[in-house]
């Protein structure tokens, strides 16, 4: 799991709610996020839809290039109902708006992983223990 934010606290806890039942790398910016995800293979990435050097938007992409399977998850405390139908239509699973419980966001990420595994098991591809998260 890839969880990033610019924000130390959010990137911080998003890490310490993760970690204990997945393998995290955090990054604190969309190019050290899309740096990782170059590099490895990812379950799950954990993005904010803004960045300050890249929008959520563009990490998806990014991942959508590399692995069709991939989750992307959106944090964001927009309410723009266009800008949130957009980024679904890009390929975010979930776009979860701010404030939310950590409760809560494990439910999705759980939900989210779960259909993975599924579909992942109907085409015979192997699992990964692994997923990405930004801010």
């Amino acid at each position: 799991m890839l969880p990033g934010s610019d924000h130390d606290n959010t990137r911080d806890g998003l890490t310490s709610l993760l970690s204990g039942d997945y393998t995290c790398f955090a990054a604190s910016s969309a190019e050290a996020a899309m740096r990782l995800i170059v590099a490895r293979d990812f379950d799950l990435i954990l993005t904010d839809i803004h960045l300050p050097d890249a929008s959520g938007l563009e990490i998806c992409r990014l991942v959508r290039k590399l692995s069709a399977d991939t989750i992307v998850i959106a944090m964001t405390a927009m309410t723009d109902t266009g800008y949130r139908d957009r980024a679904l239509r890009e390929g975010i699973l979930y776009y979860i708006e701010k404030p939310f419980s950590p409760e809560k966001l494990l439910i999705w990420i759980k939900s989210a992983l779960r259909c993975q595994v599924l579909a992942r098991r109907s085409r015979g591809t192997p699992q990964r223990a692994e997923a990405v998260a930004t801010r």
